[in-house]
Parts: C-alpha cells; structure tokens; sequence
C-alpha cells in the first residue's frame, strides 16, 4: 500500500464518519424536533418589548407585520426602528397604527449609522425606548413570518431560571420558485437550521430572538454592540464565551423566509455572512470550509479511482472506491429527505413550497455542497462587504467602519 493510498483511506474514513454523523444530526431534525415543538410552551410571560429593525417593502412585509402583531401573548409591544422617515415601509407601519391602541406599536427613527451595522443602530435606537417595565427585549426581522405562538415559546424559556441567557430560533428559507439559487439557499440553511438544539452547539439568530432587558445591559450586549455590524454573533459571544451562560434554541420559532434569488444575489449574500462568521468566529468558519472540501473531495477522487481502477482492470480498487463513492451519495441522498422531511413537518403551511425543491434536497447535494465551499473561499478572503446597499469594512467583531451611505 502505498502512502497515497493510504492518506486517501484515512481522508475517506474520515469523511463517510462526518456523514453519518451530519445524517443523525438531520434525522434528530426530521424526527426529534417536530415533537418538541409539538409540546406546550412555558407559560412565564411578563411584559415583552419586540424590536422590529426594518428597511424597505418587500412583497411579504405586511403579512409578516400582520403576523408579529396579532401575537398570542398578553403583554407585549411593537417598536419598529427605520434609519429614514423616507422608507417607504413607514406609510405601511402608520396604516398598522392607526387600526391599534395607542402604544401597541411605536416607530423609532434611528437616523444613519457612521460606526455601527444599520440593523444595530436601529436596533440600539429602539432599546432606548423601551422602560424598566419591558422585561424582555425580543427581536425580530421584517423578512420573518412568524407563527402565533412564537413570541410566547421565545419568550418562556427565560422563564426558566438565570442559566438560560437567551433563546432563539432560526429561519428556513422557503422558496418562491425553482430557480436553482432559491433550492440552493433552502438546503444551505436547513444544514445549519439541522444543527441547532444542544447547548453547545447553538448560536443566536438576529430574526427571532430574546434577551431579559437587565441581562442585555449586565451582559454587556449593549457595549459590545456600539460599533459592531453583527447584531447576533455579538450577542451569541456576550453570553456564552463572556458570560458563560446558555442560549436556548426554541424550534417553535423556525421561522419561514421567503427565498427570492438568482445566483448573482445569492452568491453576494452567502459570501457575506460566511465573511461574517469568519471574522466573528474563526473557527467556525474554517471547520464549515474544511468540512464541505473533505466531501468533495472524498466524492470526486472516489469517482477518478473508480473510473481509473476499472479503466485499467484494476478490479479491487475500482470495487473499493465505487463502494466509497455509492455509500457517501447514498448518505447525502438519506440526509436531504430528512432535511427536507424536517422543514415540512416544522412548518406543514409551507410544504407544498419545499416540494418545489424537493428533488434538490434529495439528489442535489453534491452541488450545494461546491456552492457552499465557493463562498467559504471567498469569504476568506477581505473584510468588506454590502449590507443593505451600505458598504462596511468589519475590522474585527467588536469594530466596524462604515465605508460610504450608500453604494
């Protein structure tokens, strides 16, 4: 056996162990966690301010509005932050206004950020408007559509005792067509959505989640956020690594997403949240690279041995490396069903949606998989980016330059 082969073994190895483990992971999603969303959500519910930053109007933003304000729980309100009165989505929240209580929904006119992200700044705005009687700061995105429990299942968990820092829950992208970039987006997102649940694993999502309003300011999140671009990963550090605390994943709270894109946009949007995960966390960032080459290359060097070995009649190796080759493709096949599976059984109102994509999820894999690795490349790469036609340059997680107002 010689040195090649054997470094080829150990990588191949290594890689099918990596795949039945991301296929238990996605079979805990299919199976696991419907059934902890299916159970009642903790009944603590003490007065909610629900920070709304919003820019623009989208085709889904007065349903999703609609939906955060006809929310199943007692005690709560609605402060949306827009950096402009010139946003046009101001008339649709003035047209909300004047159909509720006064009070019930508020709008915070952040002005335009010079050493912060714009979702901080109107988010930090926001948090200024609120009182000692808003117990709890929740935030959500314009683009999430939530379902009526899920400020009552975000929120509950606090309940729980000062071990529990935050909770969250995460999106899945629904896709409005089937362009590839919308299939492509879905199944990227279910891979992470998959890996929410246990402590150590979960991170917050800036769309749906929650923080008592004492422990923002004693965590620090408030300091940490003064000149930060991401508004999650911030958070995520503050109470994990600085304060040692849990955050709670609530899986009542996987949110739908409206998935709209051409590849162009997409590989814009991929690349920039992987640049920022590489400069918030590091390590993260490399593990997701080094994990989407090692599939590649275990499959495409399978299939070159394959074919070589059975060009050149060498039947043992050929039978070796199509074993290989079959077992991974068969592996990525059993992991996109219960992917798939999973978001169907989480949000049943969407199913028929998902089935547009549905032969992606169970055949596409592989082509997720290079589209994925191509925007950890080229997110390792530089630290500028476009957020909302606003250039940044993320200097480290802490620290953000604002480059210019707009594109």
């Amino acid at each position: 056996m010689t040195l090649q082969t054997l470094i080829f073994l150990v990588l191949w190895g290594v890689e099918l162990m990596l795949a039945v483990w991301g296929l238990r992971i996605a079979q805990f999603f299919s199976y696991r966690m419907p059934k902890v969303a299916a159970r009642p959500v903790p009944d603590w519910s003490p007065q909610v301010a629900v920070i709304l930053p919003i820019k623009g109007v989208e085709s889904g933003t007065g349903a999703n509005l609609e939906a955060i304000l006809n929310q199943a729980y007692r005690n709560y309100r609605v402060i949306a932050t827009v950096e402009s009165l010139d946003d046009p989505v101001c008339n649709v929240i003035r047209e909300f206004q004047e159909k509720l209580p006064s009070g019930k929904l508020d709008l915070v006119v952040a002005g335009r950020a010079t050493e912060r992200g714009q979702k901080v700044q109107n988010a930090l705005r926001a948090i200024a408007a609120t009182t000692d009687k808003d117990e709890v700061l929740a935030f959500v995105d314009g683009d999430a559509n939530l379902g009526p429990q899920c400020l009552q299942a975000l929120v509950g968990p606090l309940g729980y005792g000062s071990h529990i820092g935050a909770t969250t829950g995460y999106r899945f992208y629904i896709p409005v067509n089937s362009h590839p970039a919308n299939a492509i987006v879905s199944i990227s997102n279910a891979i992470v959505a998959s890996l929410f649940g246990p402590y150590r694993r979960t991170m917050a999502w800036g769309g749906s989640m929650a923080i008592r309003r004492a422990d923002f300011y004693g965590y620090g999140v408030d300091a940490a956020w003064n000149h930060a671009l991401s508004d999650d990963f911030t958070l995520s550090w503050c109470v994990r690594k600085k304060v040692g605390v849990k955050i709670h994943f609530v899986p009542q709270c996987l949110v739908a997403s409206a998935a709209d894109f051409n590849f162009s946009r997409l590989f814009e949007f991929m690349t920039r949240q992987f640049r920022i995960t590489r400069i918030s966390s590091w390590h993260l960032w490399a593990s997701a690279t080094a994990g989407s080459a090692l599939y590649l290359l275990t499959l495409f060097s399978a299939l070159y041995f394959a074919v070589i070995g059975f060009c050149l009649h060498q039947w043992g190796g050929a039978m070796g490396s199509s074993a290989v080759l079959i077992v991974l493709y068969v592996l990525s096949i059993l992991r996109g069903r219960m992917l798939l599976r999973g978001g169907r059984r989480l949000l049943p109102n969407h199913a028929a949606e998902l089935d547009r994509v549905r032969w992606w999820y169970v055949l596409g894999f592989p082509l997720v998989q290079a589209w994925i690795l191509l925007t950890l490349i080229a997110a390792g790469v530089g630290r500028r980016m476009t957020w909302r036609g606003i250039r940044y340059r993320m200097v480290s997680p802490l620290e953000t330059e604002v480059l210019n107002s707009r594109q």
